[in-house]
């Protein structure tokens, strides 16, 4: 089971179970969507990768954040 902690993405039975629960008891799954809102699982999110780019170029002296 994840918890908080478990930063990992769980197997799709697990996620199965969470969004089961998610859309009959309204608890958290631990997915959240772009606007920070408890939300399912995607059924693909196996197939996720995070998206790379470039990192913006700064001005002599401006820090990145």
């Amino acid at each position: 089971m994840s918890t908080m902690r478990d930063l990992t993405i769980p197997d799709p039975d697990e996620r199965g179970r969470l969004n089961n629960d998610f859309h009959q008891r309204g608890t958290g799954t631990g997915f959240y969507d772009d606007n920070g809102v408890p939300a399912p699982w995607p059924h693909d999110i196996d197939q996720w990768h995070p998206v790379t780019g470039d990192p913006p170029s700064l001005e002599p002296g401006q820090q990145p954040f």
